[in-house]
């Protein structure tokens, strides 16, 4: 179960007015205030227009306002700045980027936090820095990945580039020949998201635009820093070609070893078909900046060969096989009213247990791979989407039927058992909430703020339960410093 396409976009000529105000803003200049400091992680920088918006910052230690620089824009799916402005940060000094990450962006919800994020921050760098408007980049999590492109398809030319970590496009605005902006994606061997990935690498190969789909080991998440100083380098050598950068021929080379030496490795090590697909990239991605005929070749090549073949079929057959146990796993949650007596025959009917043997066993095997992408799916789906929306018809009873069952899939995830207590303290029962709620202490929970503002928990705060849970939740912030 993917994530759930997002409410109808009914008012997205309305949501989008302030992004063609953003996008046609005219900075006044750079301003004389004390520069802030290069080289180093700004942790929180206030919007002058707005305070309420703020931001992290990464300046390159080589900046200067004698020249125009490149920027991205990052939206984590929480508002967790420094996430992805960590991930990035070797790769804009690398290769000279400023980075702006906002505190104030979300997935899961309405999209006007995001276009007011990105319009604050927009705004607010051209005013202090020297940006390149050529080159200027959005980089999303999950669902901001989906606002990023909204974004940049709004007003074509404003963002070259979406950098999508564990998404893609839209739902309902799939690429087009006339999309009008670069994509690089990347996505976790056992991301939940892991098979829109691939089916949209091979709708943006069929259109012939520029992407780049890269793979890690890893579930739902912003890509490791070397994928994101990747996906910067590779955002310079699509500004080569399309010459809104100059022609470095040393980067494109040594950007083009690093390529050449990940498709060979992958030769070498018996994985054709990741080796094809390497070389398939560059050989579209180099053309025009340099002699791509090694890759022309290699992946003509692989791609003839009958065991690079038979890994596309065994690719498709898997793909279709977990789609369709997505989509039967759907209709039993869909068809299940919940309640304890029922709790172990739909756990059964989900062969939860099945796949949790198969992930345990072989994990890095392709049926582990497999097991664990189901598993983290349906962990999404029943501990997070599912819950929600019965939570919004105060059915919490039903709530906390689906977190059981993803407490179940993770029994060792503090936040699973965190969840449920929520949900049966809601639902009255404070026994059993506080049972759980000692049971996420126990694995390491240790947000004792979240804790004590959580309105759930408003009926338990006089139970001795509580208390206790409570403070063996401070023992591990203590813990944690």
């Amino acid at each position: 179960m993917p994530s759930p396409p997002p409410r109808p976009l009914r008012y997205l000529q309305y949501l989008l007015l302030p992004v063609v105000l953003l996008f046609s803003f005219q900075a006044p200049g750079l301003c004389d205030e004390a520069p802030l400091p290069k080289g180093a992680v700004v942790e929180r920088v206030a919007c002058r227009a707005d305070a309420k918006e703020t931001y992290a910052l990464y300046l390159p230690s080589t900046y200067s306002p004698a020249r125009r620089w490149p920027i991205v824009y990052a939206l984590d799916a929480r508002g967790q700045a420094l996430l992805p402005l960590e991930r990035f940060r070797a790769g804009a000094e690398t290769y000279g980027y400023i980075v702006a990450s906002s505190y104030n962006s979300a997935s899961d919800g309405p999209m006007q936090p995001n276009i007011a994020a990105m319009q604050a921050m927009w705004n607010d760098t051209h005013q202090r820095f020297a940006v390149d408007d050529k080159r200027v980049y959005a980089a999303g999590h999950s669902g901001t990945v989906r606002a990023a492109c909204i974004m940049a398809a709004a007003v074509p030319g404003s963002i070259a580039g979406v950098i999508g970590a564990g998404a893609g496009f839209p739902f309902d605005q799939a690429p087009t020949k006339d999309t009008p902006f670069l994509f690089f994606g990347t996505i976790g061997n056992v991301d939940f998201n892991y098979y829109e990935l691939q089916d949209l690498e091979n709708r943006l190969t069929d259109l012939h635009l520029p992407h780049r789909i890269e793979e890690f080991a890893g579930p739902h998440e912003w890509m490791p820093p070397e994928l994101a100083t990747a996906a910067l380098g590779w955002m310079d050598v699509q500004a080569m070609k399309a010459g809104t950068r100059a022609k470095d021929a040393a980067l494109v080379d040594g950007l083009w070893q690093q390529d050449l030496a990940a498709a060979r490795a992958a030769e070498a090590a018996g994985r054709p078909f990741d080796a094809w697909r390497r070389y398939s990239a560059m050989a579209g991605e180099y053309a025009g900046v340099r002699d791509a005929a090694e890759a022309i070749a290699k992946a003509a090549e692989l791609g003839a060969s009958k065991v690079v073949k038979e890994a596309q079929k065994e690719r498709e057959l898997r793909k279709r096989h977990d789609l369709e146990y997505i989509q039967q796993a759907q209709q039993t949650l869909a068809a299940t009213q919940g309640g304890g007596a029922v709790l172990g025959r739909v756990i059964a009917e989900l062969r939860i247990p099945e796949l949790k043997a198969k992930a345990e066993k072989q994990p890095e095997s392709d049926d582990g791979l497999s097991a664990r992408r189901l598993l983290n799916t349906l962990s999404a789906q029943t501990g997070f989407y599912l819950p929600r929306q019965a939570s919004e018809k105060k059915d919490y009873a039903r709530a906390a039927f689906f977190l059981s069952i993803a407490a179940e899939i993770h029994p060792k995830e503090p936040y699973a058992w965190y969840n449920l207590a929520a949900a049966h303290a809601r639902d009255g029962k404070g026994k059993e909430a506080v049972e759980e709620l000692k049971r996420a202490a126990e694995l390491g929970f240790h947000d004792a703020a979240t804790l004590e503002n959580d309105a759930n928990f408003e009926s338990l705060r006089n139970e001795p339960g509580y208390k206790e849970a409570l403070e063996t939740v401070k023992k591990q912030a203590a813990a944690k410093g």
